[in-house]
């Protein structure tokens, strides 16, 4: 059977046509993908200059190009518990580990949220994880300290929080914590904080 030879052009045209299509909607993809990386690095910069709002704007863009990025969701997270929206910060959290279960950042602000609203042992359980993630994270081990020390393991607690001042010095002025440049606590985790940093011996303050 003879195929007639223009049958033959269309077939072909039409399959330069599909795969012109799908070379451009992977180009198209790769782009997104570049511009959403873009937007995270620019992100963790400003968050670890605690540029939250700055950080979490950034972070939108991110998930704009690729909703999946867990870490993205933290940032949003960590502006909503800045905010004292704690359901909202809650829920950023959880779909960040949803997306990504190993994001220590998660696990550690997560425990920080569920801290605030008297949920310690909920709380612990995320610190915990989150060390073994992150094991040097200030954040973090503020958090394993002050778990520490309301479970009543004064000892423990100070022994973590000499690692906190190891590698940030500003977790010991209370001042910090609660400022717009630095964690912004308030509440339940600030005074209890406070009751921690009561105990720390003097020499060891910046």
């Amino acid at each position: 059977m003879r195929v007639q030879k223009p049958f033959v052009g269309i077939v072909l045209l039409g399959l330069f046509l599909v795969a012109c299509t799908a070379a451009g909607a992977a180009d198209d993809a790769s782009k997104k993908k570049e511009r959403a990386h873009s937007h995270l690095i620019e992100a963790r910069r400003l968050a670890a200059d605690y540029k939250i709002d700055k950080a979490a704007d950034k972070a939108r863009e991110a998930l704009k190009d690729d909703p999946a990025i867990a870490e993205a969701h933290v940032y949003l997270g960590v502006e909503r518990f800045r905010a004292n929206d704690l359901k909202a910060a809650e829920a950023e959290l959880n779909r960040a580990l949803e997306l990504d279960g190993y994001q220590a950042a998660a696990h550690c602000e997560l425990g920080y949220v569920l801290y605030q609203q008297g949920q310690l042992e909920p709380a612990t359980d995320h610190w915990t994880l989150a060390t073994r993630l992150d094991p040097t994270s200030p954040r973090v081990l503020a958090g394993v300290s002050l778990s520490q020390f309301k479970h009543g393991q004064e000892e423990d607690a100070l022994k973590t929080f000499d690692k906190v001042l190891m590698y940030d010095r500003r977790f010991a002025d209370a001042k910090f914590l609660e400022s717009e440049k630095g964690p912004k606590w308030s509440g339940r985790l600030l005074q209890d904080f406070e009751l921690l940093l009561a105990k720390v011996p003097k020499p060891n303050y910046p």
